[in-house]
């Protein structure tokens, strides 16, 4: 993802006994919008909790004793979410006294209105749509799963796409050193304390309606990855559709 650590998984109730972040609550967004789904939308776009904050949340969840999502884990939009997905834009989260705040928050306002779970017309199955944003190369979602150090998984996804000459989606991982309870895109001075690697996994360009899978191995220090939907590169209005991701151990 022109290096991962540029790339930039909304979905529903962060871990079921959720996040400790009261502003930002993803949630399941129906292919028909209603008022109830636009106040959610529009909730979990506010971004106002402040970025030096951030682990002392996760320092509270914590202490809360919640057990972290970790693989195998399946998630094909269909009933209850299993994984939780949570919006990108851009390298990094702009600092709290960074000028660039409010234009990220736009960015990521913008992203929520063209996201959301729905129905390919021909099949009938149903997984998550996004779209780029024209004045902006990267945007996505990410996904917190706790893992294991030095062990292999294999990660397997539906991508539904017809790209731009100069464009690029898929998945990635970034690995961290420890779990947080995070749904807020990391600011640089958060991600390079606790950032420990990268893998490229699976980049699709033109028209694909396939299935994908990479592995990946994670380093002595891992204990958390990011799963990260991108979509880079030359922007269209022609939306993109995740379905069944898989993540399980290596066997």
């Amino acid at each position: 993802m022109r290096t991962l650590i540029f790339a930039s998984l909304c979905l529903s109730l962060f871990f079921a006994s959720g996040c400790q972040e009261e502003v930002q609550q993803p949630v399941e967004i129906p292919p028909q919008s209603t008022q109830k789904d636009a106040e959610a939308v529009k909730e979990l776009t506010t971004v106002l909790e402040p970025a030096t904050s951030l682990e002392e949340e996760s320092s509270q969840a914590e202490q809360t004793k919640m057990e972290p999502p970790k693989p195998p884990i399946l998630e094909d939009f269909q009933g209850a979410p299993k994984i939780s997905l949570f919006p990108r834009a851009g390298d990094f989260r702009p600092a709290d006294d960074s000028d660039r705040l409010p234009y990220w928050n736009t960015f990521i306002e913008h992203l929520i209105k063209v996201t959301g779970v729905a129905e390919e017309q021909t099949s009938g199955s149903r997984g998550w749509t996004f779209r780029s944003i024209k004045t902006i190369d990267s945007v996505g979602f990410f996904s917190p799963l706790a893992v294991e150090p030095q062990s292999t998984y294999q990660v397997s996804f539906r991508l539904t796409t017809e790209l731009p000459e100069g464009a690029s989606a898929g998945i990635g991982i970034l690995e961290f050193n420890e779990f947080l309870w995070i749904s807020s895109q990391y600011t640089e001075e958060l991600h390079n304390k606790h950032y420990r690697g990268v893998h490229e996994g699976k980049r699709v360009t033109g028209t694909t309606s396939d299935t994908h899978s990479f592995t990946f191995t994670t380093g002595p220090e891992t204990h958390m990855i990011h799963v990260i939907l991108f979509r880079e590169g030359a922007h269209d209005r022609n939306s993109l559709m995740f379905d069944d991701i898989e993540i399980t151990l290596a066997k």
